[in-house]
């Protein structure tokens, strides 16, 4: 997981105050809010998904509530609740609030955080390409967003073989721009 700082935006502050924002559906779904709102994450987030660090852009992505909108009401409007996650139905976000996930409803506020925890303290890579932590919650967060299903270790492995048949590391993050806490652990 990436460390993912938000800070409240000027424009989304302004933008809250002006419509009286109560609910992200319904005051805060204009698809400019959305635009400019996705243009900062991909920024802060250094185009990653901020569950598994895959590579993202606009049309790959979306703007995800870390904490579910129809359980954390009042976090449907704050901007430190949001992230830009990839569009996989196997993990991360849409895994998450998805009929899929067997755990969806038992740990919701007890996961890792992108936003107010620092991932980089929880989670290693092993040489197969698999996340792991002994921390309870960064486990639970693993399973929750199923950041080790096959195709992610898959990628991350190929990522970690590349890495050990290269000759110049000062670039390393430039070439691969994701999954950038692999890539500084393996380098």
């Amino acid at each position: 997981m990436i460390d993912v700082e938000c800070y409240p935006l000027e424009y989304f502050e302004n933008f809250k105050k002006k419509s009286n924002a109560k609910s992200y559906k319904d005051d805060c779904d204009s698809f400019e809010l959305r635009e400019k709102i996705r243009d900062d994450l991909l920024q802060k987030q250094k185009y990653q998904c901020a569950y598994c660090e895959k590579k993202i852009y606009k049309k790959n992505s979306h703007i995800e509530h870390i904490r579910q909108r129809d359980k954390f009401h009042k976090l449907e409007c704050e901007y430190t609740n949001l992230v830009l996650s990839c569009n996989d139905e196997n993990s991360c976000g849409k895994y998450k609030d998805s009929n899929k996930n067997p755990i969806a409803k038992q740990w919701q506020d007890e996961f890792i955080h992108p936003v107010v925890d620092n991932p980089k303290k929880y989670f290693i890579f092993n040489e197969n390409g698999e996340i792991l932590s002994f921390n309870q919650n960064a486990m639970k967060t693993i399973k929750y967003l199923n950041l080790n299903n096959p195709k992610l270790t898959r990628l991350r492995k190929n990522i970690i073989l590349q890495l050990s048949y290269m000759d110049d590391v000062d670039n390393l993050l430039d070439y691969f721009n994701e999954f950038e806490n692999l890539v500084k652990e393996y380098i």
